[in-house]
């Protein structure tokens, strides 16, 4: 009979323990940690985000093989990025790639590195526009760079340093040492 008491006297210590220690763990406060300013707040792999403006209408998506968003400054790093800018929320007009880009909390997008403007509306006569950076408002649709600008059409290419424009009004103005070289189109 005593071992029976001795083993029920172990069992209770035991089951008092592990109470204890449950109640403890239980009552104990939550540890915050702070987020680490240099690390992302969040990644992505292959990525689509398509933004519309508040009337309901689509008006750019982007598309990235990799993104990092760093909540202490608010921007968003892009690895491969695609812009695709649409006309009343339906026609793609532009396609915009790069090698990376960052999105600031401004909606401002810079471009760098192998920077390929492609207007998609088959009655342009502007096709490509070339360059190594580009900035690009998404609300205004604003979009300049200092860097050489090399664009190509129909039947014309132009090259200068500089550019300014808009996406919405088909706007691209050349600033500085503008060439130009013209064909005729054959019929």
């Amino acid at each position: 009979m005593t071992l029976h008491k001795l083993l029920y006297t172990f069992a209770f210590i035991v089951c008092v323990v592990t109470g204890f220690y449950l109640f403890d763990k239980y009552w104990q406060d939550d540890v915050q940690v702070t987020p680490d300013a240099e690390k992302p707040m969040f990644t992505g792999s292959v990525v689509t985000n398509t933004a519309y403006t508040e009337a309901g209408v689509r008006s750019y998506q982007v598309d990235s093989d990799y993104l990092e968003h760093f909540s202490s400054t608010g921007d968003t790093d892009f690895t491969k990025p695609v812009l695709w800018v649409f006309r009343d929320g339906s026609e793609t007009e532009w396609r915009i790639s790069s090698n990376d880009a960052t999105l600031d909390q401004d909606q401002i997008l810079y471009m760098k590195g192998n920077v390929r403007i492609f207007n998609l509306l088959p009655e342009s006569t502007l096709k490509v526009i070339q360059t190594d950076t580009l900035r690009i408002d998404l609300i205004s649709k604003d979009f300049d760079t200092s860097d050489h600008v090399t664009m190509t059409g129909d039947a014309f290419i132009n090259e200068g340093d500089g550019m300014t424009g808009n996406m919405d009004r088909s706007v691209a103005t050349l600033l500085k040492n503008v060439k130009g070289r013209y064909e005729s189109i054959q019929n």
